[in-house]
């Protein structure tokens, strides 16, 4: 019996897409709970993208994506001035968006 290979693990591009929205949406002022939301719907993401770029032996990419879910984490959370954190929000969904190519195929 021939047992069929494993599909490459991705992070599917409407995962991708939903969570840049959050993180730019996140630059304009929001009531506090979006923010959590925010935080988890980031380090959700990010921590399945270090998953996926590890799995394929892409060790710098993934270690830049598990400090970008350290960052984003919700439960041991970073105190950033707002101005910051609109520059980090920028900058998650420009990495997300950017690396959409590598963690959205299938190989």
């Amino acid at each position: 019996m021939q047992s069929t290979p494993n599909p490459s693990p991705r992070v599917p591009p409407l995962v991708i897409a939903l969570a840049s929205g959050v993180l730019i949406l996140g630059i304009a002022p929001m009531p506090y709970g979006y923010y959590t939301l925010l935080r988890l719907v980031a380090t959700a993401a990010f921590v399945w993208a270090a998953i996926v770029s590890n799995q394929r032996k892409h060790d710098a990419l993934s270690w830049v994506f598990a400090l970008a879910a350290m960052l984003f984490n919700p439960i041991i959370t970073v105190h950033l001035d707002r101005s910051v954190w609109m520059w980090a929000n920028i900058g998650a969904a420009a990495l997300l968006l950017g690396s959409a190519r590598h963690i959205a195929s299938r190989q």
